[in-house]
């Protein structure tokens, strides 16, 4: 019974040590004939250490068995050690030109050496504190060109060394045309990614200034400044911007990331107009703001004590940013009721962004592997966000531009209704004379018009004594219908109610005489004959 007992304890031990044994071992990576590219990570061991070791250090140290072996190949996540890995690489092709690339560009310092017998011969050594130009290759990740001899096996040593922040080093080995065409394939796929970004900023605040509305210049700064902020992630900010500048170059990355979540909110604020909508969430928001232009002020003033402070930092801003998208899903909800079309166009965008964002998180954590996800995914979730939120803002100009359409519409049938209103009171103000006494006669009551020095005396039919206004006969005789003749220099008289002439004097219908001057009397005769 004792014996079997043994026996068993003896198989259980075996199996536990080979499973160790699977999962520790790192194998070596074999070239081939068939394999343009290797993933390397599989085959690597992953080392870990507090302190700064030189490279004969550190590989004494593995072969002594006295360092840390990491779990994690390629994604040990936010630390503050420095790490070694071992590449065992036996090359059976005709090929002797090899590319490594390590696909993260924010890795503080980098060394390659290559182990040769028990010395350790120091091949490279970059990093985004060293200026841009010093990389053995100039390309927006760390690449290291090998030359490996046929039928040779070697082993080479890795060191990665980013403090106080995420590290991640997938390995790949590219055969040498291989890594151009990935080179020349990439440059074209993210010139046309960032292309479109671009354009999509350029044209929205071209359109925001134009039509002086603040939502397409808060997004247009949005999609610039999360741009800019992909555009330094992928390594095209060091390349091209920061590139005589690795220490702004540290601050790029994450200020950028800062400015984008200001307008990011401002944007959200505007698009759902959650002042009037969420007024609560809405101050909520305004203090975030405020507490990131003290954040921007500190950070300018008191630089190194952010980068001391990079893991709390970055947890701060997922925090807020997934704030974010919380206020985001929240206002885009509470506005399916008012706009149902443009709030679903956002719930879809924002879903890819969140997704992108949970699993940039998982990666900088360590809780996944980059390997599950293809590229960058908060890229990947911010590209697809800005087309899907483009697409909502072209219908939102649309509708601005029909309502715009329609109120110029509108206000042209107003223009035309006004202008005939105007005409149509000039008529009737032409029928009845307005005297500056504000008096308002009517043409067809008054009989003659007498001058009195500088007052005029309307003397109307249905009146026994005369409207009184002073005024000119000469401008008052403009305003008068034809019907009106002047008969004397002081005299105008209504035709209307003239009955005959007899020598100097004007017979009225009523009985009344006038006088007639010879100077006026053809004219009336004319007119009378009419």
């Amino acid at each position: 019974m004792m014996s079997e007992t043994k026996v068993f304890l003896i198989r259980f031990q075996l199996a536990v040590l080979f499973l160790f044994l699977v999962f520790h071992s790192s194998g070596q990576v074999t070239l081939n004939e068939n394999e343009p590219i290797y993933q390397l990570n599989s085959n690597c061991s992953v080392f870990t250490t507090p302190d700064t070791l030189s490279g004969q250090a550190a590989w004494k140290a593995i072969t002594n068995n006295s360092l840390k072996i990491v779990k994690d190949r390629t994604n040990p996540g936010i630390s503050n050690s420095a790490y070694w890995i071992q590449i065992p690489i036996i090359n059976q092709s005709q090929e002797t030109s090899f590319y490594l690339e390590i696909d993260y560009p924010q890795l503080d310092y980098l060394q390659l050496f290559e182990i040769q017998e028990d010395t350790v011969l120091k091949l490279y050594e970059t990093g985004d504190r060293f200026v841009f130009d010093q990389r053995p290759v100039s390309y927006r990740n760390f690449a290291f060109p090998l030359t490996i001899p046929k039928g040779q096996q070697t082993t080479y040593l890795l060191n990665v060394d980013k403090r106080l922040s995420a590290s991640r080093f997938p390995l790949t080995l590219y055969r040498e045309s291989a890594f151009w065409k990935m080179y020349n394939q990439e440059t074209i796929f993210y010139g046309f990614c960032f292309g479109f970004i671009g354009l999509v900023a350029l044209m929205s605040l071209i359109v925001g200034i134009r039509m002086k509305m603040y939502i397409f210049i808060w997004y247009a700064l949005y999609v610039l400044t999360f741009g800019l902020r992909c555009f330094a992630k992928l390594g095209y900010g060091y390349q091209y911007i920061t590139f005589n500048h690795p220490e702004f170059n540290t601050h790029f990355f994450p200020f950028t990331t800062q400015l984008a979540m200001f307008f990011l909110i401002m944007y959200i604020q505007r698009y759902f107009n959650s002042e009037k909508h969420m007024p609560v969430f809405n101050r909520v928001m305004d203090v975030i703001l405020f507490l990131f232009i003290l954040s921007s002020l500190a950070w300018v003033l008191f630089p190194g004590f952010i980068i001391t402070a990079g893991p709390v930092l970055i947890s701060i801003r997922y925090v807020v940013l997934i704030l974010t998208i919380v206020f985001a899903y929240s206002s885009a909800i509470n506005h399916l009721k008012i706009d149902a079309f443009r709030s679903k166009i956002f719930l879809v965008a924002y879903s890819v962004f969140f997704l992108g964002v949970v699993s940039q998180i998982l990666i900088e954590y360590g809780a996944i592997t980059s390997s599950l996800v293809p590229g960058d995914p908060l890229f990947a979730g911010f590209f697809i966000e800005v087309g899907v939120l483009s697409y909502a803002m072209i219908f939102l100009i649309l509708e601005i531009i029909k309502e715009k359409n329609e109120l110029f519409k509108s206000n042209q049938k107003l223009n035309e209704l006004v202008k005939k209103l105007e005409e149509k009171s000039q008529e009737e103000e032409q029928q009845f004379v307005i005297l500056k006494s504000k008096a308002v006669v009517d043409p067809g009551r008054i009989r003659y018009i007498q001058a009195d020095d500088h007052y005029l005396e309307f003397y109307l039919n249905d009146k026994d004594r005369p409207e009184v206004d002073r005024n000119k006969l000469s401008a008052i005789l403009e305003i008068l219908p034809a019907q009106f003749v002047q008969i004397h220099r002081s005299t105008i008289v209504n035709l209307e109610y003239v009955k005959t002439i007899y020598g100097s004097y004007l017979l009225l219908k009523n009985g009344e005489e006038l006088k007639l001057s010879r100077t006026y009397k053809p004219e009336l005769e004319e007119r009378l004959a009419k």
